[in-house]
């Protein structure tokens, strides 16, 4: 039942806030925003040196700890707990595969993607990683496979595992509630988990979203103000990026008021149909050939030096590169990754284990392959053939600029620049209403499997964000939105670790029981019903007010 039909409080659902994680998130953000609207220098070098210690003395544990999970994602999906399904027996899944695959990628990857795509790889000629010289062609062929690498398995693999545990809380043991700290119990207790350890957890992991997505908002605002002044001649300045910000908000806060089925579903569909579209024009209108084979030839730098690619750390000559990309990207997808996990938990009732790491990382890296190859490769194309030195561009205007202009290389100049407009304001879109639709359903007092967080709490997480980007925007730079995007991954790197714990030791304790739960029932098991471990009389109905 959705939120359109549900009373506020009937039975086993409370869509009443919880005050007690909403209220000290909402003050956390004020402390942040406002102080960055009014002091912005001040703030930034705050947080600068707070952050400066955590990747100094940590990022290399970052980098094992992503090899980590994408092999323990493989186990878990190629081995019998592949088979554990999150619903009842013959459930089918909630969605189809293309509008789930699009709600993942889309709510993942933001208007950044399309700004990582073409400025990353000038990056990386300009400062290349693996010991080459600057704008040389090695650093040409690192390039585009350092960026297939950072958007590959490595990105999607902490969504992926951290989504397990909590869709298994959600929809076997029927847990009322879509939290991180739900999803620790096993391993720190029922009652710790509704108590002050797992408020804080949840109030740490709604601040991680809120950072991340924030940052995402931040690089994705310039793009697209720097897109109208190519087209109309509209001067990039903060103003324009705030109206730009209120327009997104607006689109967010309609599809989150929505829901997920007429909301985040419906524009997630439509955004991977216009970047298909995008993508497609700029294949076959670009050097199509050359760009296969640039593409082709990055793929299999990738693939064939990728332990040496993940664990570079130039420890020799002390370059900058692993920190401000490799440990970067880490330090970002974990700070999404309990966010993403909440998510995919909440779309995937119906699915498998194996489906949900399979399917899903095979969509995500297809995708993040076809807009990176694509995009990626033009832009080192355009540069490598003097059709434009977009890497001068990005050393005095910025990422943004150079952005705008390798895309206005392309024919129809005009119509590719309002088409990347809407196409990036859209992907922003969906990226913030699906972190408003998770911080309410983390801040409502009791959430069943088929219940959304009320509209108007939705609306107000999707407001704090706005406000959040903000604040960032005025502090201003891609140095400051890597800063804070590295800050919130080092803050969830934790909660990660310890919902990947606890799916271990759900299967170890349940994992048998899983399995029969999602397996075709014996004629006797359909007589007496399914057996029910102990865990669930002493978790779920104590929670829930349900008889024991």
């Amino acid at each position: 039942m959705s939120s359109d039909q549900t009373p506020t409080v009937q039975g086993n659902v409370d869509l009443r806030p919880d005050w007690g994680i909403l209220a000290p998130s909402i003050i956390v953000i004020l402390l942040i925003s406002v102080p960055a609207l009014i002091i912005p220098k001040r703030t930034e070098d705050f947080f600068t040196a707070v952050y400066n210690p955590l990747a100094a003395n940590f990022g290399t544990l970052y980098l094992w700890i992503t090899v980590g999970l994408i092999a323990m994602c493989f186990y878990f999906a190629l081995s019998r707990w592949g088979n554990i399904k999150f619903g009842e027996r013959h459930e089918k899944p909630e969605f189809g595969i293309i509008s789930w695959s699009a709600m993942i990628f889309c709510s993942a990857v933001g208007g950044a993607i399309m700004f990582w795509a073409i400025t990353e790889p000038l990056w990386d000629i300009l400062s290349p990683p693996q010991y080459a010289e600057s704008m040389s062609v090695d650093a040409y062929d690192w390039a585009l496979a350092y960026l297939l690498m950072h958007w590959g398995p490595n990105a999607w693999c902490t969504y992926l595992i951290t989504s397990l545990p909590i869709a298994y809380m959600l929809y076997i043991r029927k847990a009322p509630f879509l939290r991180i700290s739900t999803a620790t119990a096993p391993i720190i207790g029922e009652r710790q988990a509704r108590g002050l350890i797992g408020r804080c957890l949840d109030v740490f992991f709604i601040l991680g979203l809120m950072f991340c997505t924030a940052v995402t908002m931040c690089i994705s605002l310039p793009t697209v103000a720097f897109a109208l002044r190519g087209v109309f001649g509209i001067d990039p300045s903060l103003g324009t990026q705030v109206t730009i910000l209120v327009f997104s908000g607006l689109v967010a806060g309609y599809t989150v008021y929505k829901g997920l089925d007429r909301g985040i579903k419906w524009l997630s569909n439509f955004n991977i149909f216009l970047a298909l579209v995008l993508v497609l024009y700029c294949f076959f209108c670009g050097p199509t050939v050359q760009l296969f084979n640039i593409f082709t030839n990055a793929f299999g730098k990738w693939l064939g030096n990728y332990p040496n690619m993940v664990f570079w750390t130039d420890p020799w000559t002390g370059g900058s590169f692993p920190r401000d990309w490799t440990i970067f990207y880490a330090l970002f997808w974990a700070g999404f990754g309990p966010f993403m996990g909440l998510f995919i938990a909440r779309i995937s009732r119906g699915r498998t284990v194996r489906e949900i790491i399979l399917w899903g990382t095979a969509s995500t890296v297809a995708g993040a392959c076809l807009i990176h190859g694509v995009f990626g490769s033009y832009s080192l194309y355009v540069q490598r053939e003097g059709i434009l030195d977009a890497v001068a561009i990005l050393k005095d205007q910025g990422g943004a600029a150079a952005m705008i202009a390798v895309l206005g290389t392309l024919p129809f100049k005009g119509a590719v620049l309002v088409a990347y407009a809407l196409l990036s304001t859209i992907f922003l879109a969906t990226t913030v209403n699906a972190g408003s639709y998770v911080c309410a359903s983390t801040a409502t007092v009791r959430l069943g499997p088929a219940s959304e967080p009320d509209k108007w709490h939705r609306t107000i997480w999707c407001l704090a964000l706005c406000l959040l980007a903000l604040g960032l925007i005025s502090m201003g730079g891609l140095g400051v939105a890597k800063m804070f995007g590295n800050f919130s991954g080092a803050l969830m790197v934790l909660p990660v670790l310890l919902v990947t714990a606890c799916w271990l030791r759900i299967l170890k304790e349940e994992g048998g029981f899983a399995l029969r739960y999602c397996s075709k029932p014996t004629p006797e098991e359909e007589m007496a019903g399914a057996p029910v471990p102990p865990h669930f009389s002493r978790m779920v109905h104590h929670d829930s007010g349900m008889p024991r």
